[in-house]
């Protein structure tokens, strides 16, 4: 290309910017409004069936779970679970001390303990033996050798009263912790026993074998993680968490030790870690792959008439510097260049669907996950992770966290905090690559996956309360389940369906609605459906509201098809045929468009004081009690000076579409005459009238407001809102009508001080020009009309002639002065 040329088409260019700049213009106030879900906070606020939602905001099927039903009136909570080797499972209940055991779906009691006492912890060991602890008056450990046989107690100590936990080492040694002394005992394969451990905390509720020489405890009521040597008896504190129980402990296949807390204490740990970087998005190799089906892009419109997108859709003109390359090729004359020359980038073809994984299997291609991230995701669009504990600064006290935690502890010490919820943590599992934990309260099961930093609810029982987690030989999750003492096995596939239905979304108005953006995941063998439905009631389980519409295909875009109205909710319908799989969505963008709405114009006032519009008597500012007299001065909070002759207008006033607004200031004498124009155009709402254009009279102001700067001419709302009547008064009033008569060596004075418009609102009189200015009362000793008499006395004067100034001031500040002589008395 030659050089004259070059320069033609980058004029050519500039200029077209330019214009591009001088079309834009304003933006139109009917724009198009979003309702966005796309964090956990935002879609936890909806209905979820057989569906979760992770920290990081994905929504997809929770794991399946069946409850086993037991009929025992006696069992309200299962404590403790355990799995002998022929596969039933064993469970410890409470209060009535009933151990049941689980076979083909169904439970049996197996026995009843004596005494009324809690199972609170069973183990297998020995090709099969039970060994049961319990709480009550005494605590003790009883052995069940084979199925059948009754119980045999092998440790009782009097200090004893709980059982809480049993860790059984390859040697044959069995290690317990107690309470309410808080101890560790070990007991020998040949029935001895002696304690290992104590000290000053009331409970060890917690304990674990790493399988070789250490043990880890939990403690109650300071929240303390101990590590113990058991042949030894060394111990050592590993971390004082801010909570008052570490209620269970895990240790995974790496040595990470994982500890739940219960019941947050009044303190920060004293040994709290390092703070760990804040950190957002999602690892690598999270998500991405089988994204929602989108749209092939097309051709771009040519400009310059663009179609009409509809309500919500995307507007269709790219960006501006292809858009500008495509034009010119469309006019070839302009230029002496041959623009096919220039390579075009080809638009990235889509990656080929890959299978997902099942649950806690490690992702192909990645780290352990569940899948990439969607290849389209936008940079930025980040979500938080976990994040630890923050140390404490010596000496400081700090803020009590909320909830309770799990704090991962590394075979180095190092503490972080990986999962803070407002629910008792009771059970802990490691399982394949991630942490299950049973948590109190409203009966979640999370699973919290370290590497990906991922956490989500993989179940919901009504139970409320998962006292314990058990891993079966089959891959299977079994739950211990408080207040129904129920039982329940959790698969580790996805469940079948699901749905998940959002809140009523406020659109304020009554709109329209667009499409549907959403974006995720959908591996084959998995659909999702969207069904949306409108209202214009908050509460969506009232009549009154539209139908379901049929359910739909889900993709990157759909239309909205249910009515105008206020409110919508949109519903997520989840299906697999493949156990392994789920559909995931992390985004919904929802988009409405509310109406031209007209303006609102709440209030119109006329100066700052009330009593003065209504023509009432202020305190004047010479007056007995202004600034000049013994009184304190008056707190006038008029924007100008009485007397001025200046009115300041101002008015309160919006529009629903946060449109641009311009202003139209009318005027009328009282009388409903015509209403004169004052000013138009104005933007701020603001005026300052100088009245004194006008007469005096009782007038009242209109303001009119438009939203025309924001609308296409012919679709602009306005609105008005008259002003109460307020007094102009520029005129000052009339004093006339005085006699002076002697009374002996004084002096009587009468007049009269007349205002047309305003009342009179202060008289005074000063004699020879002295600053002393006297209070001069009308007849009634108080200011009330328009025409006062007044009368006063001038005392001695003394051999004149003399000069008698009078002032008079109406409620608008207006003043009057007059002098009359008194000449020399003969």
């Amino acid at each position: 290309m030659c050089k004259d040329k070059k320069i033609l088409l980058g004029v050519i260019i500039a200029a077209i910017v330019a214009m591009a700049g001088m079309v834009a213009g304003p933006a139109l106030a009917v724009t198009t409004s979003h309702f966005v879900s796309g964090n956990k906070t935002d879609f936890t606020a909806g209905k979820l069936r057989n569906v979760v939602v992770t920290n990081l905001g994905d929504v997809k099927l929770s794991r399946a779970v069946e409850i086993i039903k037991q009929d025992d009136a006696d069992v309200t909570a299962i404590n403790a679970l355990a799995e002998g080797p022929d596969g039933v499972i064993y469970a410890g209940t409470s209060p009535k001390g009933i151990l049941l055991a689980v076979k083909d779906g169904k439970s049996s009691k197996l026995a009843t303990l004596e005494d009324t006492v809690s199972i609170l912890s069973l183990k297998v060991v020995d090709k099969g033996a039970l060994l049961i602890g319990t709480g009550g008056d005494k605590g003790k450990l009883l052995r069940i050798d084979k199925r059948g046989d009754k119980p045999h107690e092998i440790f009782a100590e009097d200090s004893v009263q709980y059982v809480w936990a049993i860790a059984p080492t390859a040697d044959g040694n069995i290690y317990i912790a107690t309470g309410p002394t808080a101890a560790v005992y070990e007991i020998k394969p040949d029935g001895t026993h002696k304690q290992i451990y104590k000290n000053a905390e009331d409970n060890i509720l917690s304990l674990i074998s790493d399988g070789k020489d250490f043990l880890y405890a939990g403690t109650d009521p300071n929240g303390l993680v101990v590590r113990l040597n058991r042949k030894t008896g060394e111990s050592f504190i590993l971390y004082n968490a801010g909570e008052n129980e570490v209620t269970a402990l895990a240790l995974d296949a790496a040595g990470n030790l994982y500890a739940g807390t219960g019941e947050a204490g009044e303190r920060q740990s004293a040994v709290n870690p390092q703070g760990k970087p804040e950190t957002n998005g999602r690892p690598a190799g999270e998500g991405g792959e089988n994204p929602l089906p989108a749209p092939k892009p097309g051709n771009p419109p040519k400009p310059p008439a663009p179609p009409a997108p509809n309500p919500g859709e995307p507007h269709p003109i790219p960006a501006a510097k292809p858009q500008t390359l495509r034009w010119l090729e469309t006019h070839p004359l302009l230029l002496d260049i041959d623009l096919k020359e220039m390579p075009a980038k080809p638009i990235p073809a889509a990656k080929k669907p890959a299978d997902e994984p099942a649950p806690g299997e490690p992702a192909p291609n990645g780290p352990p996950g569940e899948n990439p991230t969607v290849p389209n995701t936008p940079a930025g669009a980040q979500k938080p992770g976990p994040q630890p504990p923050m140390p404490p600064n010596p000496g400081e006290e700090q803020n009590k966290p909320e909830g309770n935690a799990i704090y991962k502890i590394d075979p180095e010490g190092f503490v972080t905090e990986i999962f803070r919820d407002n629910a008792v943590i009771y059970s802990l599992l490691w399982q394949d690559d991630a942490l299950l934990a049973g948590t109190g309260g409203d009966g979640n099961i999370y699973q919290i996956k370290p590497a990906s930093e991922e956490t989500v609810v993989l179940a919901k029982v009504d139970a409320k309360q998962v006292m314990a987690l058990l891993a079966t030989a089959n891959g299977k999750v079994i739950l211990g389940l408080a207040n129904s003492g129920g039982i329940g096995t959790m698969t580790s596939g996805y469940a079948a369906d699901g749905d998940y239905t959002s809140p009523a979304l406020d659109a304020t108005q009554v709109s329209r609605f667009g499409k549907i953006q959403l974006h995720g995941r959908l591996p084959a063998g998995t659909s999702l459906k969207i069904s949306t439905r409108s209202g214009n009631v908050k509460d969506a389980n009232v009549d009154g509201w539209s139908k379901w519409t049929d359910p739909v295909d889900a993709r990157q875009f759909v239309p909205v098809i249910s009515p105008a109205a206020r409110f919508l909710q949109y519903r997520l319908s989840f299906a697999s045929s493949d156990p392994a799989k789920s559909a995931v969505v992390d985004h919904v963008d929802v988009a409405y468009q509310i109406p031209n709405l007209p303006p609102v114009i709440k209030s119109v006032k006329i100066g700052g004081d009330e009593a003065a519009n209504n023509g009432a008597a202020p305190n004047m500012p010479n007056a007995p009690g202004g600034p000049h007299g013994p009184g304190p001065a008056p707190a006038g909070n008029t924007p100008h000076p009485q007397g001025t002759g200046t009115q300041t207008i101002t008015w309160d006033a919006s529009d629903p579409n946060n449109d641009m607004l311009l202003y139209a200031l009318y005027f009328r004498m009282e009388g409903n005459g015509p209403w004169i124009l004052l000013k138009d155009k104005l933007k701020d709402p603001t005026f300052d009238w100088d009245t004194k254009t006008v007469a005096d009279g009782r007038y009242q102001i209109k303001v009119v407001a438009s939203d025309a700067p924001s609308n296409p001419p012919g679709t602009e709302k306005t609105a008005s809102r008259v002003s109460d009547y307020f007094v102009v008064n520029n005129t000052p009033p009339t004093i006339g009508d005085i006699v002076i008569k002697p009374d002996g060596k004084n002096l009587t004075v009468t007049l009269r001080v007349v205002d047309a418009t305003s009342i009179i609102a202060d008289a005074q009189f000063t004699v020879d020009s002295n600053e002393d200015w006297q209070a001069a009362l009308p007849d009634g000793n108080i200011f009330d009309s328009l025409d006062e008499k007044l009368s006063f006395t001038i005392k001695n004067p003394g051999p004149g002639p003399h000069q008698l100034t009078i002032r008079a001031t109406d409620a608008r500040g207006n003043m009057a002065v007059q002098s009359v002589v008194i000449p020399e008395a003969k």
